[in-house]
């Protein structure tokens, strides 16, 4: 089989923890359309994940290849501003509700990590609030605030920022409460929606309560809106849904629903301390800005637009709500959580999530398995689904065994 040689070849050429390869998984994915994708052994594929919830317009959408037609040029963002860059800055500022300003960057958790910044230049302090089962990234920085201890039991003695972690719950905001009075802390950091964790929303009460201690002892509240932003809950960014706004919110993922491109955006009084250039920036990335990736992002913006995403999100959230009702009253799933199209499936068993993701692969089905204990079959469909596809998969679901 191809699958079987290129794994061995990646096992050669690859640091081991990186990729998990046991009895020819995974398959190694070498074209996708829409919401197909294909192996190199042939075999077809149905994604339900978006590809972490990047590729919410589809794969190889139309948008994009018109892009690519025009042409591209590298971008010196902090030295030669390209026009797109501008342009996506303003876009986003704009979506936000105007008078933001912010970075471009590569990965979410480049922009988790310029939210951490922002908020240490603000206040002076390097201690974080942060939530039990956070995934906010892996480099240094946002690994500081991520909680699972595999990510960080390498790293713990050079994490540059203090984190100090909670239960996802209201009950915490007493206790959370007396910490920031009391302690050296910089920022308060959380997903609206904590999606490796299992697509677990947070309470209105939490998130009210978190932005009067944000606001009463003058921390930045930041949303980490990776995974939820971009219409995926309904809205144009998950805090919609709950009324509370950040100061800070890092994005990226469907930001261009396709390129490697994030964005920390904040208020433009907390984002001015960063000052003035004096010629050299104090924080950059070679690509930051790159003018093709923010001109796929301002075209991904206007098929948002175009097609209705929120509406869209919703009416296929309707759809997943009326199929997955069954999985609840045969007493498969436990529990079934989200919105829009970030979903979750909790069987309330560690290692079922996986166990589910692995059979279903098998029968030509991409989902993804999360939760603390890989007990959650996690999905975020394409905007492009159609509710006949969700049912076949829901029909499959249904009779696993």
């Amino acid at each position: 089989m191809c699958r079987m040689k290129l794994l061995d070849r990646l096992k050669k050429y690859e640091e081991g923890d990186f990729t998990f390869i046991e009895d020819g998984f995974p398959p190694v994915f070498c074209s996708a359309e829409g919401v197909n994708v294909r192996d190199c052994d042939g075999n077809q594929y149905t994604d339900l994940t978006s590809f972490f919830g990047v590729s919410i317009l589809g794969h190889s959408p139309e948008f994009v290849k018109k892009e690519a037609e025009k042409g591209f040029f590298h971008g010196m963002g902090d030295l030669f501003p390209s026009k797109e860059k501008i342009e996506l800055l303003e876009k986003l500022s704009g979506l936000l509700g105007g008078g933001w300003k912010g970075i471009l960057l590569q990965n979410g958790s480049d922009a988790v990590e310029a939210c951490l910044r922002t908020a240490h230049i603000f206040t002076g302090k390097r201690k974080v609030i942060a939530f039990q089962g956070a995934y906010h990234g892996t480099g240094l920085g946002a690994l500081s605030v991520t909680y699972g201890r595999k990510f960080r039991e390498k790293f713990e003695g050079i994490l540059p920022m203090e984190a100090i972690f909670f239960p996802f719950d209201e009950e915490s905001l007493e206790q959370i409460e007396e910490t920031v009075r009391h302690g050296d802390v910089a920022a308060i950091i959380i997903e609206p929606i904590q999606g490796r964790a299992g697509i677990r929303l947070a309470s209105p009460r939490l998130l009210k309560g978190l932005r009067k201690i944000a606001d009463e002892f003058m921390v930045p509240l930041i949303f980490d809106e990776v995974y939820s932003g971009f219409f995926k809950t309904g809205r144009t960014f998950a805090w919609n849904l709950f009324g509370v706004e950040p100061d800070l919110i890092a994005l990226g993922k469907a930001l261009s629903a396709s390129f490697p491109l994030s964005a920390c955006m904040g208020k433009e009084r907390i984002m001015d301390v960063w000052g003035k250039s004096d010629g050299e920036a104090s924080y950059t990335y070679t690509f930051s800005g790159n003018p093709f990736f923010c001109r796929v992002a301002l075209a991904a913006m206007k098929e948002y637009e175009r097609i209705k995403a929120g509406e869209r999100a919703r009416e296929i959230g309707d759809w997943i709500d009326e199929l997955s009702e069954p999985l609840l009253k045969k007493g498969i799933i436990r529990e079934k959580r989200g919105v829009g199209i970030l979903r979750g499936f909790d069987f309330g068993r560690p290692g079922a999530g996986y166990k589910a993701f692995r059979r279903l692969l098998e029968l030509g089905w991409i989902t993804l398995p999360s939760g603390l204990q890989g007990e959650v079959l996690e999905i975020i469909p394409p905007l492009i689904m159609d509710r006949k596809t969700l049912e076949e998969f829901f029909g499959i679901f249904l009779n696993l065994g």
